[in-house]
């Protein structure tokens, strides 16, 4: 079993503090802390995810706020591809990212299409 270092358990942590204070700005947040080592490289990342949407379009009878819900989830995807490619460029995945951004690529197309042919 792996036991965190001092920084990278200050890294997890913390991060619940932060989502208190930036969490109420939005229906998604993802949110990173990195550690260094004493050469400056990141050596350790920790995140918490929250994502918040509606699954009904009314409750009661009554529309609920926000956004269509397709379009929603579309534009969710859509994020969390984002953010999937740039933890693994982050990650030192360099080599790597051409075929991964081919990958993504496609991914973010079939979600432009679906979003065309609702």
């Amino acid at each position: 079993m792996f036991l965190l270092g001092r920084g990278e358990q200050q890294a997890v942590d913390v991060l619940p503090d932060i989502a208190r204070e930036e969490l109420p700005n939005g229906t998604a947040r993802t949110l990173f802390v990195k550690v260094r080592d004493d050469a400056g490289r990141y050596i350790f990342r920790a995140s918490l995810k929250l994502a918040s949407a509606w699954m009904v379009e009314d409750v009661g009878g009554e529309r609920q706020p926000g956004e269509d819900r397709w379009e929603a989830a579309l534009s969710r995807t859509k994020t969390q591809l984002g953010e999937l490619r740039r933890e693994f460029s982050e990650d030192g995945f360099a080599l790597e990212m051409d075929g991964l951004d081919s990958l993504f690529s496609v991914a973010e197309g079939e979600v432009e299409r679906l979003r065309r042919n609702k």
